[in-house]
């Protein structure tokens, strides 16, 4: 006889088997699928990195080449501020672990918002305060430029006879002006410091010293070239008065 095998009985330390449906766990997914799945920081920080640094090249060739037309401070700042504030956020996104990551983000952002703190004291403060026009217009100096300036002015009398000088100035630092003047024309030429925002009136007075009605006088100032004030009269001790300031 042949003999039939008997169905083995289940022992205590056997698996329970699956439940219907149920797909049985795989187990952890092998080495080459870790190494695929592996995130992809490095890779795009170097990529933005280059594109940052291509950009700010192409920047600073623009605003050297129109240098002319363009405030170089202001790019400056501008293109550092975004530059190292890029960089510092592109370094988050590398692994804490690697050395100099840290120290060299924080270092990025200070510098980024250093740049942020010179944008606002060289250009929005100044045109808040003081209502100026935006940096490279001919209204406004330049960030870390001198806020006086040499001025040229020439005081000017023509006229018939003499004339006495009761007012002229600014005047340097230890000059006077005559206060008589035998005979016209009078010209007088000097060099002032004022103030590139405020530059202050300048100021000619004089009267005639023709006692006929025919007695002509008239008075110019003229700043950099441009007259600023000019007045004439006519009569028997004839006055003038001339005051302005450059635009």
């Amino acid at each position: 006889m042949i003999p039939v095998p008997q169905p083995r009985r289940p022992s205590a330390t056997d698996e329970p088997p699956p439940a219907a449906g149920l797909v049985p766990d795989a187990g952890p997914p092998p080495a080459a699928a870790t190494r695929r799945a592996a995130p992809r920081g490095p890779v795009i920080a170097v990529v933005t990195v280059v594109a940052l640094l291509v950009l700010a090249g192409v920047v600073a060739a623009v605003a050297v080449v129109l240098g002319a037309g363009f405030d170089l401070v202001l790019i400056g700042l501008i293109v550092a501020f975004l530059l190292f504030g890029a960089l510092g956020l592109v370094l988050r996104l590398l692994p804490g672990s690697l050395p100099f990551v840290p120290a060299a983000s924080r270092l990025l952002s200070f510098v980024s918002l250093a740049a942020l703190a010179g944008l606002l004291y060289l250009y929005a403060y100044p045109a808040i305060t003081h209502n100026t026009t935006w940096p490279g217009t001919s209204s406004a100096p330049r960030p870390g430029a001198s806020l006086t300036r040499q001025a040229s002015v020439v005081y000017t009398l023509t006229g018939s006879g003499g004339a006495e000088i009761s007012a002229e100035s600014p005047l340097p630092s230890g000059e006077v002006a005559p206060a008589m003047v035998e005979a016209l024309p009078y010209e007088h030429s000097a060099s002032v410091t004022v103030n590139r925002r405020t530059p202050g009136l300048f100021t000619l007075v004089a009267s005639s010293l023709a006692a006929g009605d025919d007695g002509q006088l008239a008075c110019t100032i003229t700043v950099d070239g441009v007259v600023v004030a000019h007045d004439e009269a006519s009569g028997a001790h004839a006055t003038v008065f001339c005051s302005g300031k450059p635009q």
